[in-house]
């Protein structure tokens, strides 16, 4: 049996996802209610006995092997056991059991608020967890599933459990590390594996030194990259011949290893040349397009005005300008040309580009003299919301939520002043408005940093964010922005100002 802990704050948005996968049905508790609506106002009643505890909400998924199955009396019974055994004595609950998935499995939606006002503690929770699954397991002859700790695969992150919790949806990481046990499943040759990660849309790279050894393997799936390692030592490639059983010979495999692999990445640099092909058409070739207003310091452009055209003569200037006024590495300036990310107009304007996540060019925001910004859509039919943005991996854990471009790059620049050691892997994110902020991506993360300028206009839209994203937390860096602290840095009065406001980033 697997066990899952989430902590949280609202619990409405938890029993409506429960309660709303079909065959879902209450199968125990302590409570007198019994719809998602009336049951949330009930276990509401304990925060009010202690509304010091910020994150009332428990939930626990308890999962069975795909061979194995409980009844409902059971199920409850094991719920009930595991709860006391965590320290839920005094607690209002239920127990909620699904069918949507092969497997057996059953949720239980606690409060953390004992009915005396006390809280249980959720100190080395996983580990405590993990012991109390192989007793039940024990006293229920169900079978054993082994400890996180001693799997070969990495368990899932805060983030990933989070997400599962709120959209029944597994990470990209998990779903990659199913398809390599199942593609593994038969003792395959090392080629053979790869040939069949590649078929399922797993790109596969196997690295070499120059005598010809391997020294490790990495893979990408739905646009995100993973080493071995950062998948669990079953999926590094000595540990894909140990723990899964791969066969591998070298003279026998190399050879046709590297032939699938450059065969593969042809196609996909054929694919990414023609992505690359259209999003030029797209920068260079729209007009009469549509404009629209993101946030008031945006002004639309009417509807004669078209795509600005770049002119790369004008990029020095561009450079200098954004380097003198705004303060901006040249560096990182110089990185966002080459990508096609900020160019220069004819006018001898800047224009960023904003992107979806996987990397569709969607508007163009052109910055004025007056340091305020126009958006052009790149074209006149609904398209996804983007925004402008940075990653600093192909894996992120973290996400900082800025004002707009220039934001974006002043932040990139004050955190590139911390420990190599201590940096997260960031995506910077410019958020317009509303549409513009990717929740399900968001909440996958283990940090959000909601670092908007202060303005009583993203006052109700902050308030919404800490809501929906429980693992976020506010920073302002007042009304000036972060580009003033950048610009402060320079001087020493302010010295110690700039230190203790970036304290957050680490």
């Amino acid at each position: 049996m697997i066990a899952k802990q989430v902590k949280g704050k609202s619990f409405i948005k938890l029993l409506k996802y429960l309660f709303g996968k079909e065959g879902a049905r209450q199968i125990g508790g302590n409570m007198d209610e019994t719809t998602p609506r009336s049951l949330a106002a009930e276990l509401h009643l304990s925060k009010r006995i202690n509304p010091k505890v910020s994150r009332t909400v428990y939930h626990a998924s308890l999962s069975l092997p795909h061979n194995e199955g409980l009844d409902d009396d059971t199920w409850h019974e094991i719920a009930l056991k595991y709860l006391r055994a965590m320290g839920f004595t005094m607690n209002q609950y239920i127990v909620v059991r699904h069918t949507d998935r092969t497997h057996d499995h059953a949720h239980i939606v606690a409060s953390r608020i004992r009915l005396d006002g006390t809280t249980v503690s959720d100190s080395w929770d996983y580990t405590r967890s993990e012991a109390v699954i192989r007793r039940l397991e024990k006293e229920y002859n169900l079978q054993s599933v082994k400890p996180s700790k001693k799997k070969e695969d990495r368990s899932p992150t805060t983030g990933e459990r989070r997400q599962l919790a709120r959209t029944g949806e597994e990470s990209v990481r998990v779903k990659l590390q199913y398809s390599l046990d199942k593609a593994t499943h038969d003792h395959p040759t090392m080629p053979e594996l790869i040939e069949r990660a590649q078929q399922q849309g797993i790109n596969v790279c196997v690295g070499y030194t120059r005598t010809g050894k391997v020294k490790g393997i990495s893979y990408q799936f739905d646009g995100v990259a993973f080493s071995g390692t950062h998948l669990g030592k079953a999926y590094t490639f000595p540990g894909l011949q140990k723990h899964r059983g791969v066969n591998y010979v070298s003279k026998r495999d190399d050879q046709l290893i590297q032939k699938l692999i450059e065969r593969n990445v042809k196609n996909a640099t054929s694919s990414h040349a023609e992505r690359n092909a259209q999003h030029i058409q797209l920068l260079t070739n729209q007009t009469a397009i549509n404009a629209t207003t993101i946030d008031n310091s945006i002004h639309p452009l009417n509807q004669s005005n078209s795509l600005p055209t770049p002119k790369p003569a004008n990029w020095k200037q561009i450079r200098q300008n954004l380097n003198q006024q705004y303060n901006l590495p040249v560096s990182l300036l110089n990185e966002l040309y080459q990508k096609g990310w900020l160019y220069p107009s004819q006018t001898g304007q800047p224009v960023f580009i904003e992107r979806t996540l996987d990397d569709v060019p969607t508007l163009a925001k052109q910055l004025e003299p007056t340091g305020d910004f126009t958006a052009i859509p790149l074209n006149s039919e609904t398209t996804k919301n983007g925004s402008f943005w940075i990653a600093t991996d192909t894996t992120v854990t973290r996400a900082v939520l800025l004002s707009d471009p220039i934001e974006v790059l002043s932040v990139i620049a004050l955190e590139s002043t911390v420990d190599k050691r201590k940096r997260q892997p960031t995506l910077y994110w410019s958020v317009g408005d509303r549409s513009q902020i990717p929740l399900e991506f968001l909440d996958s993360l283990d940090t959000v940093v909601i670092a908007f300028k202060d303005n009583e206009k993203v006052e109700d839209l902050i308030s919404d964010l800490l809501t929906e994203l429980p693992q976020s937390k506010r920073v302002s860096p007042g009304q000036a922005g972060w580009n003033q602290l950048l610009s402060d840095r320079k001087q020493p009065v302010k010295k110690q100002q700039f230190t203790q406001t970036l304290d957050w980033e680490i």
